[in-house]
């Protein structure tokens, strides 16, 4: 006796040690859940170790002695603890019909167990002892209480299985227990072994009971997530609307197979044929209580089945009107809308499908697999697999599809699964035609990174592709210029002018590898692109060599037509091998190749060398050290005399400047090209005309009349305003028009547009001079030479150097001089370096001179000019 009580006080002294420490977790409902499950294990061990110990206290009879009382509370116990842990899984507050049916099927399982344990329990006993009806009705409180409990915490088991699955399988051990017991009793009996073990095992279920409760997503955000994906637009949206009547119909269908609905139909049918047994038997039966029990099951049975014949009318009303819903959107929404069998086949398609060219009735019964194009056939049968086989989300697919026409039209689809989760799977498809804007995106993408003109890559693509590549990617980079291409277009007019480009497109992407890329760089540059394998396998610096010079040969060996004209063109052209570890580097070094062919003259090809990395790089530091050189007045001017040759007297002055960067003088040759390339030589030519034109007016009020000679590039004359600015330097200095003489190359007069040959004009129209500089090293010809609207011509400094040596140019120089003598223009011959060559130019007619070999250059700080070539010759003897 005392055995039994203290197994069942340490059974429950463990319970109660796990169900407390579980009750410490910070959920609410978790700690008052595990707290009343500690309350109903010690109610129970309580109230039996009362039983045993002491027999029961005093109070009432038997049944309801102090101890069953104890006992019976743990039922409540029970059930409260089980419905807060939980709580959280709890169904809608609006779900009447679904809390209305677990009712009922609690109440009909209590009533259909109680009949199962009156028939084969509780009578065979009852009927030999004869039992009194008011002892047998307070035996039996117990275990009805217990039964109407489990009945009641049944709706608990099929929130969470996990969870409340010990505890109730506890409470049917208590059913048991109780029941055993109630049997000893009837038989005059103290409870035996039977129901003694039954407690000890409810115990047991309730000490092992989970302590840990699954994380369970709020109902309130769950349904915030359904409502946010219902409400998208487009076909998800769409998706999202018609699957939601098919969920609600899933819903209702699943009352049918209810875990709580299947255990009360199962203790009925239970009920029956024990009922039927012991009735065929012959077995005694409690024909009043029977028949009491077994009506209140029947009704039960009655309100259940019509409950679920009303569900299974709502289920029939539902799917009609989920279907009417899935016809209205299918038909109101422009996206086109199939349903397919798990087979692929199509069985149906709304009215949107004539988008594509089809009736509805054309796709019906047809294979989705067969309007797919084959090449996204894999893509599309891995989507429609996917929510196959799921029972919730949705699959994008796009890919290529064919019209009734048999063209292929890009769409953009969702896929989801459409129907009840045990309804054969089919599968619901919206579909939107997006072939317009695919071609949109090709055509933005052809005009991003394709020239218009020639229908090549452009600088952009060209770019990209080098960013992209790694050092193995790329053999080297070739740029192509084109020489003169300027007065193509001045003289032929721009449409010519891209006749022209298109011709040297298609005749240098003839010339290279099919495998390479060729593009136009931009303007009248083209940029070709050589992998590893375009020229050999692999290819090497000299084949990158040869080809660029086979094309700029290949440009220049044959004229291009323009309208029935011939226009022969030749190209400056840069290459660059790439570098291992610098590939992305090609193209700015053949930049850098071209410039220096570029500045080599015409028809030049230049291959990438690192000393024209240093040489780039000091162009850069000299560009902006000169910058602040003319910001900061840190430049000088020196002055070269021109000298009639025959007088020996200083006719006038060229203005050339000179800088020292610190104390490092830099070549003019060298910044002025710097400058040139920058576009800081309007600058710095605005800064020297105003000086000169200073220094010059103070000579000249000192009594020396002499004029002053001023270079200009052809930048600073095509610059707007350039007429204004010289009218304007003469102004400030006081100086009159025809002591300024504008030195300009046959470049500017052969190539200037219109209205800078119009600004030379007006200025010559005023006075100003104009002077021909560096003549017969350009295009000006002896015999343009007439026509050209020029006051001084100054013969190039090679041809007074060959005089001697080669008696080709010594016949040039004395034609220059007569035909000058003829056409009334002064001729002065520059680089007169030896007596020898003054005295030669002087027999030949020319009139004036400038050289080391006749005057040195003067600095500003002067006061006076030499008068003469003997005070010049003096000063420099003195300089030697």
């Amino acid at each position: 006796m005392l055995a039994w009580a203290a197994a069942w006080l340490v059974l429950a002294a463990l319970a109660c040690v796990r169900l407390l420490r579980a009750a410490s977790q910070p959920e609410r409902p978790v700690k008052n859940g595990y707290r009343w499950l500690a309350v109903a294990t010690a109610c129970v061990a309580g109230g039996a170790t009362v039983q045993e110990a002491f027999g029961g206290l005093a109070g009432g009879a038997q049944p309801l002695r102090l101890a069953d009382l104890i006992s019976m509370a743990a039922l409540p116990a029970l059930a409260i603890g089980l419905a807060t842990l939980t709580s959280r899984l709890a169904p809608a507050a609006g779900d009447t019909r679904t809390g209305r049916g677990m009712l009922i099927d609690s109440c009909l399982l209590a009533a259909a167990l109680f009949v199962v344990l009156l028939v084969a329990l509780f009578g065979p006993d009852y009927v030999p002892v004869e039992v009194g009806r008011a002892a047998f009705a307070l035996a039996l409180i117990r275990p009805v209480a217990d039964l109407v409990v489990l009945g009641v915490v049944l709706r608990f088991v099929v929130r969470s299985a996990s969870l409340t699955a010990l505890p109730v399988l506890a409470l049917t051990a208590l059913v048991a227990a109780d029941s055993l017991a109630v049997a000893d009793r009837v038989a005059g009996q103290v409870p035996g072994l039977g129901s003694q073990l039954a407690v000890a095992a409810a115990l047991a279920l309730l000490a092992l009971a989970p302590t840990r409760t699954p994380a369970f997503a709020s109902p309130v955000v769950a349904n915030t997530v359904i409502a946010s994906t219902g409400d998208r637009p487009g076909s998800r949206g769409f998706a999202a609307m018609v699957s939601s009547p098919v969920t609600r119909l899933v819903r209702s269908d699943r009352a049918w197979s209810s875990p709580a609905t299947v255990a009360a139909l199962a203790a009925t049918a239970v009920a029956a044929i024990v009922v039927t047994g012991f009735a065929v038997a012959g077995r005694p039966l409690l024909a009043s209580p029977l028949a009491a029990a077994g009506s209140v099951v029947v009704l039960l049975l009655v309100a259940r089945l019509a409950g679920l014949t009303r569900q299974a009318t709502a289920v029939a009303e539902a799917a009609q009107e989920s279907d009417w819903m899935f016809r209205a959107l299918a038909g109101t929404t422009s996206d086109a809308v199939l349903i397919c069998g798990r087979d692929g086949t199509i069985e149906y398609a709304s009215q949107s499908v004539g988008e594509f060219g089809y009736a509805p009735t054309d796709l019906t019964g047809r294979r989705l697999s067969d309007i797919v194009h084959p090449e996204d056939r894999p893509a599309a049968i891995r989507a429609a697999l996917t929510r196959l086989r799921a029972t919730a989300g949705t699959a994008a697919f796009a890919g290529r599809v064919r019209g009734a026409d048999g063209s292929w039209r890009y769409v953009e689809s969702t896929l989801s699964r459409y129907g009840a989760a045990d309804e054969p799977a089919r599968l619901l498809i919206t579909a939107q035609d997006v072939s317009d804007r695919v071609a949109l995106r090709r055509r933005l993408t052809q005009l991003t990174y394709h020239d218009g003109l020639t229908g090549l890559p452009n600088r952009v693509y060209v770019e990209e592709r080098v960013r992209d590549c790694d050092e193995h990617d790329l053999a080297g980079a070739i740029l192509i210029d084109f020489d003169g291409y300027a007065a193509v277009n001045e003289i032929a007019g721009h449409a010519s002018g891209d006749l022209v480009l298109a011709q040297a497109a298609r005749r240098i992407r003839a010339a290279v590898p099919q495998a390479a890329t060729v593009a136009r760089w931009g303007g009248d540059e083209f940029a070709v692109l050589l992998g590893p394998d375009d020229l050999g396998s692999p290819a090497t610096a000299q084949d990158v060599t040869e080809l660029a010079e086979r094309l700029a040969g290949l440009i220049a060996a044959e004229p291009f037509s323009v309208a029935g004209k011939e226009v022969a063109l030749t190209a400056s052209v840069g290459a660059a091998i790439a570098s291992p570890n610098e590939a992305g580097l090609v193209l700015s070094h053949a930049e850098t190749a071209l410039a220096k062919a570029q500045d080599a003259g015409v028809g030049r090809v230049e291959i990438f060398a690192a000393a024209m990395h240093a040489e780039a790089e000091r162009r850069l530091e000299l560009a902006a050290s000169l910058s602040l050189a003319i910001a900061g007045h840190e430049l000088d001017v020196e002055y070269l005399p021109v000298i009639d040759l025959t007088s020996s007297k200083v006719r006038g002055v060229e203005a050339a400047p000179r800088w020292a960067r610190g104390r490092e003088p830099v070549a003019p040759a060298e910044f002025l090209a710097v400058a040139e390339e920058s576009g800081l030589i309007v600058q710095l030519g605005r800064w020297l005309l105003r000086e000169a034109c200073r220094q010059v007016a103070t000579w000249r009020a000192a009594g020396n009349e002499i004029g002053i000679s001023v270079p200009c590039t052809a930048r600073q004359v095509s610059e707007p305003g350039f007429g204004d600015l010289v009218l304007a330097a003469l102004d400030e200095a006081g100086l009159p028009p025809e002591s300024l003489t504008l030195e300009v190359t046959e470049r500017v007069l052969t190539a200037s547009s219109p209205p800078v040959a119009a600004d030379l004009a007006g200025l010559r129209g005023k006075g100003i001079r104009l002077g021909l500089d560096c003549f017969g090293t350009g295009l000006v010809s002896l015999a343009s030479l007439r026509n050209a609207a020029v006051d001084v011509v100054k013969i190039d400094a090679s041809y007074v150097a060959g005089l001697e040596a080669d008696p080709t140019l010594a016949a040039l120089t004395r034609s220059i001089i007569q035909l000058g003598r003829d056409l009334g223009i002064e001729v002065v011959a520059n680089g007169i370096e030896r007596p020898e060559q003054r005295w030669r130019l002087e027999s030949m007619g020319c009139e004036f001179g400038q050289g080391p070999g006749v005057a040195a250059p003067m600095p500003a700080s002067e006061p006076d000019p030499p008068p003469t070539v003997q005070a010049v010759d003096t000063a420099c003897t003195t300089a030697g």
